[in-house]
């Protein structure tokens, strides 16, 4: 008992494999009870037992064992993965279970077998059992035959295959052991039960006496019916149908089944390969001159012809050798056997002789002129066997020749062979268009002389008649004699079917099928009949005829559908012709005499009455009481319908129209009115209802007879506008009824429109070609390729017009139950336009006659030149006739030869002439597919690309003609890949595999696929890598259309080392199958019975569900076994529930902590890889599937297809709002796979992926999440690689994102991830990460320079000598940016440059410090929390933010701005009729006050158009007056609108202003914000709002703070109409005017107003003048109506600009325009325009000078003249802007005189300046006549130049020579790196000494940068000497003083008694706080404690040290610099 209590103990698992048999035993039976009892089959409690299973068979133990079977059995009853374990588990029980010496063991086996066999596993079961039959054991070799052969009779031969068990079963019955052979003989009995004949032939191995004894069985077994009787699980719906049929019903339905087919026996039959014993003379004796050599060699053939099946390959030379002794050979003898030969190979080669089929059958119907008894017979005999191999189809055109032939015994021996090929045939081969060709040939012949043609003729068509039935037939049989036709039904009853034809049964469902309409819901079978009418085009309602009239509808041949193959098939109308005497008697008898007469009267006011009562008087009528044809001839009399009175002719044509719409009216009737309604079309008054009335006549009479009679009549009149007008009624015709019109006829028409002299004509004929061009497709031009190319260009643009727009679905023509077109339509109803098959409305042209042998010999030959010439003659043939008929007699097998030639350029050709014949033979193409594919698939393996290319644009051309399954057929893909080269398998498998993936599963031939799975896996091991992939590519396309259990049936003929390779590519392409939801749209529609049962048994409770399905097994009737418990009544719903997941997309969890914990510990792969190798996403999906994803969004997100990728993120993009938690909760997961989908190819779906990620890190920033590190690290480096994409699509939201993630993750952990993309090699992508790092040290400061500052710009600095010029410039930006907030240290912190890079940058910065910001505060850094589980609240990681600052930012950028608070600002936005816009954006914005987006406003005047633009949401623009008379309250904002390169200062208003400034303000905000709108009438409406405020003086003032606000916007508005809406063709240019004009009209109000013009600041007046200038030269401008009104209204506007702007600000940014426009390289024109403002303003200088900052000017100046200095005009085309810049310095000189030189106090060293140069020069010149009236000033200020710069000039000569070598000497010193700091000390003290000294000479040669540090060095030396002074005498020192640098706060102890260590302390403190890095440090620290341990005698004074250092601070890194420059 203890040893029980303990295992009892156990695990359930452990107990089943405990060594005690008791513990088994007791496991195995609590696992009987608890399998059942889990109610999900994919619970993973089933994967623990799922490697159990094979030791609970093979248990040692019997009594255990046989509980161990029940165990099993309800394993595999309920377990979703029993599947895997069946392989496994059925070679277990062949070896321990099924010769168990316990009977019962042996049936539970049996049983676990076939529950494995029901759950789709039989194929592996089988297999298993087989390889029982070669144990060693008999006993165990019986019990495999036994259980093979009980699960043949269950299941039937479908599940358990036959082929390979008659193989086993000669050796079964010869076995030594007697149980074994009778429980062979009991299988091959049961085999004979399923297959009967086919299995016979192969018993002939066997021994007689054996056959004798089973054919004694079988003769028992009689005629009994085979029923499948237990079921596999796919097939639940079939035992529910057979279970509810009766016994009566069961009978008739299994015939029809497919669970007892007929096999046939040649698949059983092993091919021989007769190719191979072929003698190798035979093809010389064959065509040997000789008569007895050919008959040898025939006769050589065959008895190998005679093998019943033959194996497949190269037969063309043989087939062709045949063909020639038939057709050609003069020996009837030596025909007579090639016939027999052919004959043989024929049934020997079955469908693989198909591409050899045609030819011959052409020339055995020729060679029926032989009149030797024997040929005939043979011949008979091939022509038959070569019909098994085609079709009555393809044939139709060779039989129809061979009937038309002059010889009447080939017509009888045709004949003849068509009653028998009849025999093979069903009602459905036999489409209207065929059946008509045969019938009508067959009836001419019936007519022949020739009594044996009549009789074969009559033979034909009597097999036909029993085939297709009378009905049909008699349709196209027309009147044949009584005699004839008598024959034909006596043939009709001896002809014996050869197939089964199921027309008579499909008879009794008929009536069946009429009486359920009235119930609710009929069955989906009674339904489908007339769904078929209503695709083809029938209304709903004209279903309600029944099935028994769909049918004659579909079958009638009266009806004209189909685009016109039908609708040419017209009866003769069978109603008689009236008089117009009889006619008016008629109609006496329904209408009074008095509207009979006056009618015709020739008062045009009693006709008016006549046919008004006319027309009364029939709608009184009913139908049947109508004579129409009576009443038409009365109502069409003189006048009739050419009546002159409009009225009357209007009351006629109403009245006609009646009389269509609701009598019996016939083309009788049509033909009496239709000729004077054609003449008025045209007609301007009641045109139009003669084209009404004409509708309804087409619909009565059909369109068929209609528009060919209104053409015709038509074009017979001389008004072109009848033409015009019965062209257009056409089209609307075509449109109305669908194409059921012949082509032919209707182009010919179509052409004359086209030929017309009227324009009107010719448009409407193009326009009637568009129309058809919806029907026919590309094949309608074919017919117009001749006509002028002016003409031809007109059809093409109405062809492109109508390209992607599918026909229209008819409306008219539909319903006509009611015509009595002829008296026999009762038959003959049409179903309405069908599909139009517009192949068989091309005219063909027959060019066999061209094909001659001569030429085929001449494709042949061996010169390479004939070849070609060759080729040549077949490409001019083909070309000529443009389409062809299939009859092309060997071209494809000579093509075949030449694709692959030797002469390449011959290949290529041939290749070209083959696409050249596809498309010219259209769907003819598929007879000769097998002949001509080969050698596109040879040309696929060519060496050449080219070659290859083209081959495969042959094959696909190819395959648009014929389809897919035609082209993959008859193996010869299979053998393409057997023998085929790598280039053949890399390119064959790649283009199969695009072809499979979304090609129908019923368009592929699986047996081809079938073919070329084993070398599909052979190819996945290839050595050539293309080869490999090619095969990786294809393994899914093809399982999508064989199945996994399909493929994986394969695998046994890999060899053992490469399975595990095939398999493992199977297993990864099994998940991304398609096909499990294929089947939910058959389920739907086939009714709701069953899916309803599945809804019932689902909603059922889980308990009940076992013990309701067990007392339904227990009810099933006998022989039918019920599924197992869990499966009762879910056989569908099962899958359902597999594929539908209601479950949310994102599920909340906590498991993002476990996730990073793991990945830190590396328990799982760090997410960091190259390329994404697959152990990654495994785990991904791993990591996914735990965290609770939705099943389906997985299938999608790891789907091969990209289309899935995007429907993933669009549903994740859907999910984010409303599952932010469930998103930031598994934002680590989405990241990843987004990083993997950055690998992607497809860009569409990485454009999607990142605008997604912009959006879900926006919600997560506003959510106040923090990123990661996990997240962080697992996603920016892969971003980081999209910086370098080539599609600015990618690389910009690339950037957006990384800003972004900024606000959730600290900047100084983003940058290390940006400094690692400039390891790339991808030049575009260290750009964008250095323009990044640029960015974030503008917006962050130097914290984001990581490790350190001078590790990290070392880095950046490296990057200046890039080769691309976009990293230099992206480099130099970002060192820019430090330069900024550090200053000089930037030059210590880049290190050691070269001159080059050190030149361009001090270059860079000397430029970018002119405009330099002002420096604010960086934003605090967002602090990375540590990971904390997200609870239930799903907030993972959520910090709480507290109220933060606004982020300071330079101020030339949009700064934030806070405001009123969100209701206030409501209420005002409210009480003026506006939506608040700002409530919709992130709360951090919710309250600001109303303010520009620049960044809007910019990407309007970048982005297109037509793209869609994000609309302010404001219902209507306030009236500025009563916003100026308002006053709101609300609060002061903050900060004003501010713009990029300027600072918008607020200026104060008047006291006396009568309303509140800060409301004022505010509205005025809300207006001008308009102007900037893409709206145009907002933007008018502002403007004008505008205008009313400038023209009061008293409320313009109030618009004095918001001109640069106002002018900005309006520069932004004439941008945005110059660059997109001028350039866009869809605006109208009238809105751009209006916009122009409103503007300017603006502008020049503000101008002329001295107190608001003078408001607007430089750059906004530099910025607005650019723009107008641009406008001035736009072209397009200058060519609208009203253009150059506006070009002068703009001219006056700069004028005025120049005239009342403050003069200072629009001189400056003129300069700057000037400066700018020479350096950008800009045009000439914009450059002169520039130059003549300049000029506008040099007139009005010398009145404006009061008004002039003459420093600010100066600058300007002297920054052009540094850009571009006087040297480098030499090389420039014109130097006009530097003469107007030396105009502007004379006439300052000429205006300020000498004082001018008193204002350089905004210029750095104006000494020795460009400037100063010409200024000095300017003013030395005397007074010249035209010097303008001051010359004395001038000579003033030259003499007062002269004496103030003459000692600055000789100075250097008056210095003594020895004063001037210690100069030199000492400028010596300052260039050297060693002697810097002395040479400084000795320049000062040589100033000291000699104050007249002017040390410029020296310094002119060197660089701006080396004079400043000069003058910096003399500058600390005199604070050094000035401070030294102040300390005292006891702490001087001898040689230096206290440092004014920044380590000044040092205070030097005396040297007697110091603390060493505190000096070092305070040291690095103080250095690490300047900006030394920790190396530079050390050192020192280390200099000055060598030099404390060298003694007192020799210490080193540490406070010169540290001096030392503070002067050379900032400075120390460029030493090397300045040691190269000279004096």
């Amino acid at each position: 008992m203890e040893e029980d209590t303990e295992y009892l103990k156990l695990p359930l698992e452990d107990r089943c494999i405990h060594k005690l048999w008791k513990a088994r035993l007791s496991g195995y039976e609590e696992c009987t009870k608890h399998f059942p009892k889990i109610v999900d089959e994919r619970s993973p409690e089933f994967n623990k037992f799922a490697p159990l299973m094979k030791k609970f068979v093979t248990d040692s133990n019997a009594v255990a064992q046989e509980k161990a079977l029940e165990a099993v059995l309800a394993y595999v009853e309920n377990a979703h993965v029993a599947g895997r374990t069946a392989g496994d588990v059925t070679n277990g029980i062949v070896q321990k279970c099924l010769a168990a010496p316990k009977r019962g063991t042996q049936e539970k086996a049996l049983e676990v077998i076939l529950m494995y066999c029901e759950i789709e596993k039989y194929e592996v079961v089988q297999e298993e059992l087989m390889k029982g039959f070669t144990q060693k054991n008999p006993k165990v070799v019986a019990a495999s035959v036994r259980a093979v052969t009980t699960a043949l009779r269950e299941f039937g031969p479908k599940v358990m295959n036959p082929k390979p068990l008659i193989k086993q079963m000669h050796t079964l019955l010869e076995d030594r052991d007697k149980n074994v052979r009778e429980e062979s003989k009991k299988m091959v009995i049961e085999m004979y039960r399923w297959i009967r004949q086919a299995l016979k032939p192969q018993m002939s191995s066997l021994k007689p006496v054996q056959i004798q004894e089973l054919e004694a069985e079988f003769d028992k077994l009689g005629n009994e019916k085979v029923v499948q009787t237990r079921f596999l699980r796919s097939q639940q719906d079939l035992k529910a149908k057979m279970e509810a049929q009766g016994d009566e019903e069961e009978e008739e339905d299994e015939e029809v089944e497919p669970d007892a087919p007929e096999l046939d026996p040649f698949e059983f039959m092993e091919p021989v390969d007769i190719l191979s014993k072929l003698p190798k003379d035979f093809y010389e004796k064959a065509e040997a001159t000789k008569w007895k050599d050919r008959k040898e060699a025939v006769d050589l053939l065959l008895p190998l012809t005679q093998n019943p099946k033959l194996e497949s390959g190269d037969y063309h030379d043989l087939m062709k050798v045949l063909k020639k002794i038939i057709g050609k050979d003069s020996n009837v003898m030596i025909v007579a056997v090639a016939a027999q030969c052919l004959t043989g190979l024929a049934k020997g080669l079955k469908k693989k002789f198909s591409p050899f089929a045609l030819s011959f059958t052409e020339t055995i119907l020729e060679k029926f002129k032989e009149k030797k008894v024997n040929v005939v017979s043979a011949l008979r005999d091939a022509i038959d066997a070569v019909f098994q191999a085609t079709n009555i189809e393809a044939i139709q055109e060779t039989v129809s020749g061979a009937l038309a032939n002059k010889n009447p015994q080939v017509k009888a021996e045709t004949a003849a062979f068509l009653s028998r090929a009849f025999c093979y045939c069903t009602p459905t081969v036999f489409n209207k268009k065929l059946l008509k060709v045969y019938i009508t040939d067959l009836v001419k012949t019936l007519n022949e002389s020739d009594p044996t043609v009549r009789d074969n003729s009559a033979m034909a068509l009597g097999v036909m008649l029993k085939v297709v039935g009378e009905k049909q037939l008699m349709v196209f049989i027309g009147e044949v004699e009584n005699l004839k036709m008598q024959k034909i039904k006596e043939a009709a009853d001896k002809a014996e079917l050869k197939v089964k034809i199921s027309a008579p049964k499909a008879k009794k469902p008929a009536p069946k099928k009429e009486a359920p309409p009235p119930a609710a819901e009929p069955p989906p079978s009674t339904t489908a009949p007339p769904k078929k009418v209503i695709k083809a085009g029938v209304k709903p309602g004209a279903s309600s005829a029944g099935p028994a009239k769909g049918k004659k509808r579909l079958k009638g041949g009266g009806g004209g559908g189909g685009g016109g193959a039908g609708g040419g098939v017209l009866e003769e109308c069978t109603e008689a012709e009236l008089s117009i005497e009889d006619a008016v008697e008629k109609a006496s008898e329904v209408l009074p005499e008095d509207v009979v007469s006056g009618v015709t009267d020739a008062n045009w006011k009693t006709r008016l009455a006549a046919v008004e009562s006319f027309g009364n008087t029939i709608q009184t009528l009913d139908r049947s009481e109508i004579p129409c044809q009576a009443l038409v001839r009365v109502l069409a009399q003189k006048p009739g319908f050419k009546d002159n009175n409009f009225q009357v002719l209007k009351l006629r044509l109403e009245a006609l129209k009646n009389l269509a719409e609701n009598s019996d009216f016939t083309r009788r009737s049509g033909e009496v009115c239709i000729q004077d309604l054609v003449e008025k079309l045209g007609d301007p008054k009641n045109g139009s209802l003669c084209g009404e009335v004409l509708m309804t006549i087409a619909e009565a009479a059909k369109l068929q007879w209609v528009g060919p009679e209104v053409m015709t009549r038509a074009f017979e009149q001389k008004s072109p506008k009848i033409q015009e007008m019965a062209l257009k009624w056409l089209s609307d015709a075509i449109t109305d009824f669908g194409f059921v019109l012949q082509p032919k006829a209707l182009i010919g028409d179509i052409k004359k429109a086209l030929a017309h002299t009227n324009p009107g004509v010719r448009t409407a004929g193009i326009s009637l070609c568009g129309t058809i061009y919806l029907y026919m497709g590309a094949t309608l031009r074919v017919f117009f390729e001749d006509e002028k190319p002016a003409l031809l260009q007109q059809i093409d643009s109405e062809f492109e017009k109508m390209n992607g727009t599918s026909p229209p679905a008819p409306t008219r023509g539909l319903n006509r139950g009611s015509s009595t077109e002829n008296d026999d339509d009762a038959d003959d109803v049409d179903s309405g336009p069908a599909v139009i098959n517009v192949q068989d409305l091309v005219p063909r042209t027959n060019i066999s006659d061209q094909l001659t042998s001569t030429l085929f010999t001449e494709l042949a030959d061996k010169n390479w030149k004939v070849r070609n010439e060759a080729l040549q003659k077949v490409s001019n043939i083909i070309s000529e006739a443009k389409f062809i008929k299939g009859d092309i007699s060997e071209l494809p097998t000579a093509l075949c030869a030449r694709m692959m030639d030797t002469n390449k350029n011959l290949a290529l050709e041939a290749l070209r002439l083959t696409a050249s014949l596809s498309a010219a033979l259209g769907p003819n193409c598929k007879p000769h597919t097998r002949n001509i594919v080969p050698g596109m698939l040879a040309a696929l393996g060519d060496s050449k690309q080219n070659i290859r290319q083209q081959a495969l644009s042959t094959l696909n051309s190819w395959v648009e003609q014929t389809g897919l399954k035609e082209t993959v057929d008859g193996e010869v893909f299979a053998d393409a890949l057997k023998s085929g080269s790598p280039f053949l398998k890399s390119e064959l498998f790649l283009w199969m595999a695009e072809k499979l993936k979304d090609a129908p599963p019923k368009s592929v031939n699986k047996e081809e696929l079938h073919a070329c799975t084993q070398y599909l896996f052979m190819a996945l091991e290839d050595r050539n890598a293309d080869v490999r992939k090619g095969a990786n590519e294809a393994v899914l396309p093809f399982m999508i259309h064989l199945g996994y259990d399909g493929m994986v049936k394969h695998t046994n003929k890999v060899k053992p080392s490469s399975k595990n390779t095939v398999m493992q590519a199977l297993e990864k392409a099994k998940p991304n199958l398609p096909a499990k939801p294929q089947p939910k749209p058959k389920a739907a529609a086939g009714g709701g019975t069953g899916r309803g049962a599945a809804a019932a048994a689902a909603e059922r409770p889980q308990a009940s569900a076992p013990a309701a399905g067990r007392g339904a097994a227990a009810g099933v009737k006998k022989g039918l076994r019920a599924p197992s418990a869990t499966r009762t009544g879910s056989g569908s719903s099962r899958k359902d529930q597999e594929e539908v997941d209601t479950s949310p997309l994102l599920q909340v969890n906590n498991l993002k902590q476990q996730r990073a914990s793991d990945e830190q510990r590396l328990r799982v792969l760090r997410w960091d890889f190259t390329t994404p190798r697959q152990e990654f996403i495994t785990q991904l999906k791993d990591q996914m599937t735990a965290a609770g994803l939705n099943r389906q969004l997985m299938s999608n997100m790891f789907h091969q297809d990209f289309k899935f990728h995007i429907k993933a993120i669009d549903a994740l993009n859907e999910d984010l709002n409303s599952n932010l938690p469930a998103c930031i909760a598994n934002l680590d997961l989405v990241l990843k796979w987004l990083t993997i989908r950055f690998f992607d190819t497809n860009p569409s779906v990485i454009m999607k992926a990142m605008d997604y990620l912009q959006q879900v890190f926006q919600c997560v920033s506003e959510e106040g999440y923090h990123l990661l590190d996990l997240e962080a690290y697992s996603f920016l480096p892969f971003l980081v690689t999209k910086f370098g994409d080539p599609k600015d699509a990618i690389r910009g939201p690339a950037r957006n994102i990384a800003k972004l993630i900024c606000n959730i993750y600290p900047a100084s952990k983003v940058s290390p991830y940006m400094m690692d993309g400039l390891k790339a090699k991808n030049a575009r992508q260290r750009a964008e990460c250095l323009e990044a790092m640029g960015n974030l040290i503008e917006v962050y400061g130097m914290s984001v320079c990581q490790p350190s500052p001078g590790v990290a710009l070392k880095e950046i600095a490296k990057q200046i000598a890039d080769r691309d010029n976009s990293v230099r410039n992206a480099a130099l930006n970002a060192l820019v940016q430090v330069y900024f907030r550090e200053g000089e240290k930037v030059f210590k912190l880049v290190g050691n440059l070269s001159d080059k890079d050190m030149s361009l940058l001090e270059e860079r910065i000397k430029r970018a410090a002119k405009n330099r910001p002002v420096i604010k505060k960086p934003p605090v850094e967002p602090e990375v929390p540590t990971v904390r589980g997200g609870g239930a609240s799903g907030r993972a990681n959520r910090v709480i933010p507290t109220p933060a600052q606004p982020a300071p930012v330079i101020t030339r950028e949009r700064e934030g701005a806070d405001g009123a608070t969100g209701g206030e600002q409501s209420s005002l936005l409210k009480r003026f009729g506006m939506r608040n816009q700002q409530q919709q954006q992130s709360s951090a914005n919710a309250n600001a006050p109303f303010k520009i987006d620049y960044g809007l406003i910019e990407k309007l005047l970048e982005d297109n158009d037509t793209t869609e633009r994000p609309q302010y949401k404001i219902e209507e623009i306030p009236d500025m007056n009563s916003l100026l008379n308002y006053k709101p309250v609300c609060p002061t904002p903050a900060s004003r609108l501010t713009r990029p390169g300027f600072t918008a200062t607020s200026r104060p208003v008047s006291s006396g202003a009568q309303i509140d400034t800060e409301g004022a303000a505010q509205a005025i905000n809300l207006v001008i914000s308009q102007v900037a709108t893409p709206d145009a009438n907002t933007v008018i409406t502002a403007l004008s709002q505008l205008d009313e405020v400038l023209q009061s003086e008293e409320r313009s003032t109030q618009l004095a703070p918001h001109i640069d606000q106002l002018l900005i916007l309006a520069t932004l508005q004439y941008r945005l109409v110059l660059n997109t809406k001028m350039a866009n063709p869809n605006v109208n240019k009238e809105e751009c005017i209006k916009i122009y004009r409103s503007l300017t009209n603006c502008l020049m109000m503000i101008f002329n107003n001295k107190q608001l013009g003078t408001q607007a600041t430089r750059d906004v007046l530099r910025d607005v003048v650019h723009v107008l200038i641009n406008i001035l030269l736009d072209p397009r401008l200058a060519q609208l109506e009203d253009g150059p009104q506006i070009i002068r209204a703009i001219n006056v506007l700069v004028v005025r600009i120049v005239e009342k702007a403050q003069f200072t600000h629009v001189f400056s940014a003129l300069l700057k325009l000037l400066h700018e426009s020479v350096g950008s390289g800009g045009g000439c024109k914009f450059t002169e325009l520039v130059m003549k403002c300049n000029w506008k303003v040099i007139r009005i200088l010398p009145t404006r000078s009061n008004d002039l900052d003459l420093d600010q000017i100066l600058l300007d100046v002297h920054n052009f003249l540094v850009a571009y200095p006087v040297n480098t005009w030499a090389e420039r085309p014109s130097d006009t802007p530097l003469r107007t810049i030396k105009t502007v310095i004379h006439t300052l000189c000429k205006v300020y005189g000498t004082n001018i030189l008193s204002h350089f106090s905004k210029i750095e060293n104006a000494q020795g300046s460009e400037l100063h140069k010409y200024l000095t020069k300017t003013l030395k010149k005397p007074k010249t006549e035209d010097d303008g009236g001051v010359g004395d000033s001038n000579r003033l200020a030259a003499a007062q130049v002269t004496s103030d710069s003459a000692e600055s000039v000789k100075s250097p000569k008056r210095l003594s020579k020895t004063a001037h070598n210690t100069l030199s000497e000492i400028f010596r010193k300052i260039g050297s790196k060693e002697n810097t700091k002395e040479g400084l000390i000795q320049l000062y003290e040589f100033k000291q000494k000699h104050p007249e000294a002017d040390i410029e000479p020296f310094l002119r040669k060197s660089s701006q940068f080396f004079q400043n540090y000069i003058e910096r060095g003399l500058k600390r030396v005199e604070m050094e000497r000035q401070a030294e002074g102040k300390v005292a005498a006891s702490q001087a020192s001898e040689n230096g003083s206290n440092s004014a640098g920044p380590l000044a706060s040092i205070q030097v102890p005396d040297t007697a008694n110091f603390n060493m260590n505190e000096l070092v302390a305070q040291f690095k403190s103080i250095a690490a706080r300047a900006g030394f890095d920790n190396t530079y440090i050390d050192t020192a620290v280390k200099d000055i404690c060598s030099a404390e341990n060298k003694g007192s005698g020799e210490r080193l004074d540490i406070s010169e040290y540290i001096k030392t250092l503070s002067s050379d601070y900032g400075i120390e890194q460029n030493k090397e610099q300045f040691s190269s420059h000279d004096q």
